[in-house]
């Protein structure tokens, strides 16, 4: 494992990082988040309530109760300082329920969305991360929200 100097993190570690975390998300491998992120982290993920490490498991846990066929691919990872930032693109079906989604059943319809992580690190684990994803157009692609007058159509 590469280790961070100082205030920065290596672009390595970063890129490593958010592949192992990715892996959560897509395995279920929740023991991905205790080794990227720092036990006093701050997870904040609009437009749900921020989460520490225990919250951000307990979260990762009900959207894969929920999707299935969860990949995501991360297009670029761009290090400064002790700061990262990792584009990404997630797919899934909506195959499940899931306590995120209360009353939503199963559409088998299939999502996607573009996003991003954020993410500031202390020593080599990230003790903040922002995740900034198109949450509005995952859920009207997952058929939970219906399109947006005058698109899509």
């Amino acid at each position: 494992m590469t280790q961070t100097t100082g205030s920065t993190v290596s672009k390595d570690r970063a890129r490593e990082a958010m592949i192992r975390f990715m892996a959560a998300w897509e395995q279920g491998d929740l023991s991905a988040v205790d080794e990227v992120f720092a036990e006093d982290l701050v997870y904040h993920g609009p437009p749900f309530p921020d989460m520490d490490r225990d919250g951000l498991r307990d979260f990762v846990a009900a959207f894969r109760s929920g999707f299935s066929g969860i990949h995501v691919q991360v297009h670029e990872h761009v290090v400064d300082g002790a700061t990262s930032v990792h584009r990404w693109t997630a797919e899934a079906d909506l195959s499940g329920t899931t306590p995120l989604l209360p009353g939503v059943e199963p559409t088998g319809n299939h999502a996607s969305a573009d996003g991003a992580h954020v993410l500031h690190w202390t020593g080599d684990r990230v003790s903040e991360a922002w995740h900034i994803g198109d949450w509005l157009g995952w859920l009207t692609k997952a058929g939970v929200l219906p399109p947006a007058p005058g698109i899509g159509g």
